[in-house]
């Protein structure tokens, strides 16, 4: 689709069919937004103009693509990929990010994102503007950098769900489930803390397994970690890289409230400590949970146990600063 500058950009919804752009000179995207993200909720259309108008001053050629419903990003993002378009641009929050992941995993076109979150913590561990101009400049002229995403399997139906931060077994993907979605609107991340704090006061800690490696370890809580920061907050996982084809598994074993307060408290400041009896940290590139616990990967509840999680085959090309 050709974007004028004179004129806003014509919006193509997600029910009607990808137009096909004539061929020119520039450089050329599609651009996929969510128009009910976070603080942008009540804005919708027009900051979906803006953007594109940006980008076309830019030297971008867009073809905008806005969300309606969950699955569109996914279809919106692997529609492009499929037809030859090299970078995709997303505008939303983590949901609607990991969405655009699973429709380009294994593909070669390139990831722009334009953080419209309340959390953005793949943003923040990439390093990317929050602010929506210094962000459209990267994502017209950014350089690009490999990451390597997770894959979480699920053992019974095979299903596949790629991540690129981290994935949850037991206590934080409770928490997830828990979360009210009108109270993460309207307080964002601590809408987690609110959930968390008010989950672990009733808590009852079942433990579930690990293989890694041919070794067995047991745990209340995993974190097989992608990023160096949990949540963007947390220092759970922090040897953990996105450039590095393997993840480090952080493993909890205490079944005491208490004590998973106090660990809190150190993931907070400086980091869980390596060298406490009821935590154990391995870097492995393959593991395989089993028991009664259910998994979230990137912030979403996928399911649970048993499952999967290994290095995707395929890396994928993110535009950053």
């Amino acid at each position: 689709m050709s974007l004028s500058l004179r004129k806003p950009p014509t919006i193509v919804w997600s029910n009607q069919p990808p137009s096909v752009s004539p061929c020119v000179s520039v450089a050329k995207a599609t651009l996929i937004l969510n128009p009910k993200t976070g603080r942008y909720a009540s804005r919708r259309i027009r900051p979906a103009r803006e953007l594109a108008s940006q980008l076309e001053s830019l030297g971008v050629e867009v073809e905008l693509k806005l969300t309606q419903a969950p699955g569109d990003a996914t279809e919106f993002a692997a529609r492009a990929a499929r037809n030859g378009s090299s970078n995709v641009i997303v505008a939303g929050g983590d949901g609607t990010v990991n969405e655009v992941i699973q429709g380009l995993a294994g593909t070669s076109a390139r990831l722009a994102i334009i953080p419209r979150g309340t959390g953005n913590v793949l943003a923040r561990e990439l390093g990317l503007p929050l602010d929506d101009e210094q962000a459209v400049a990267v994502a017209a002229r950014g350089k690009s950098r490999k990451i390597y995403l997770g894959v979480a399997i699920d053992d019974s139906s095979n299903e596949r769900r790629f991540f690129a931060l981290m994935a949850g077994i037991g206590l934080d993907a409770a928490v997830v489930r828990r979360v009210q979605p009108g109270l993460k609107k309207r307080i964002g991340k601590g809408a987690f803390w609110v959930s968390g704090l008010s989950h672990l006061a009733t808590w009852h800690p079942r433990p579930f397994t690990l293989e890694i490696d041919g070794r067995e370890y047991k745990a209340t809580f995993a974190a097989v970690g992608k990023s160096a920061k949990y949540g963007g907050d947390l220092a759970i996982t922090p040897g953990a890289r996105l450039d590095q084809p393997e993840f480090e598994v952080c493993m909890i074993k205490t079944t005491s409230r208490l004590r998973y307060l106090r660990l809190l408290s150190y993931a907070m400041r400086n980091g869980i400590p390596r060298d406490d009896r009821a935590v154990e940290f391995v870097k492995a590139s393959s593991v395989r949970a089993h028991g009664d616990a259910q998994v979230q990967v990137d912030g979403e509840l996928i399911g649970h146990l048993p499952m999967r999680f290994e290095i995707a085959p395929h890396s994928l090309e993110i535009i950053v600063p």
